[in-house]
């Protein structure tokens, strides 16, 4: 039988350890954050609308915001 060498395996595992540390190492991080859009809702319907915007009436159902 043929005797398997010892020396390979050792040297893909090395290689596959530096890959492995090098794609950790790279890889960004993200943090959790809020959109930062604050919306109100139409009483009728319950679409939401940007606070900061001079509609008047819903877009779906036509009710008054105001």
């Amino acid at each position: 039988m043929q005797e398997k060498n010892n020396e390979k395996p050792e040297e893909e595992k090395n290689l596959l350890d530096d890959i492995l540390a090098n794609a950790i190492s790279s890889t960004k991080k993200y943090e959790e954050t809020n959109a930062g859009l604050e919306t109100k809702k139409c009483k009728s319907c319950g679409a939401a609308r940007p606070e900061d915007t001079d509609l008047q009436y819903c877009d779906f159902c036509g009710n008054p915001f105001y």
